[in-house]
């Protein structure tokens, strides 16, 4: 097919290798991809990490002990990635629904610090108004990923 995307049959849960880093699609925003990074085992865990079952893990080929960290990084193509295989229904929807509410966390916490930093004097009412949780999938703008494997490790 000419003109078509290599990445137009690869669905959500497909593991993909680069140089330095395990993936993990998650969705396609317009023409870029949403992945996630999978990590090796450490002492750091944050709230947005998932362990990878080790029946999955064997099935993709990645270590054991391996966890998915659920934060959006846009990629404008799979250039530089090789599939590995692919999650199952399972996995894949706890995935997106981590990313999602990690979505959902960090706008409440960004609403939450721009009140306190531009708090007028004498105006508490508005501290106790509830943060929308519409467009919880709302992903950042695109930026191009880091080149350091170190920098993929941080929010």
């Amino acid at each position: 097919m000419a003109g078509a995307s290599p990445a137009s049959g690869v669905r959500a849960g497909a593991v993909f290798c680069s140089a330095a880093t395990w993936w993990v699609l998650v969705a396609r925003k317009g023409a870029a991809l949403v992945f996630c990074p999978i990590l090796p085992q450490s002492e750091q865990c944050h709230r947005a990490d998932i362990p990878v079952p080790w029946a999955e893990a064997l099935q993709v080929g990645c270590p054991d002990g391996t966890r998915i960290r659920c934060r959006p990084v846009l990629r404008p193509s799979m250039h530089g990635l090789t599939r590995r295989g692919q999650f199952g229904a399972n996995l894949t929807d706890r995935i997106v629904t981590t990313l999602s509410a990690e979505l959902r966390h960090r706008q409440q916490e960004d609403a939450t610090s721009s009140r306190f930093a531009a708090r007028p004097r004498g105006k508490i009412s508005s501290f106790h108004t509830s943060v929308s949780c519409t467009g919880a999938l709302h992903l950042p703008p695109y930026r191009p990923e880091p080149r350091s494997p170190r920098a993929l490790h941080f929010f």
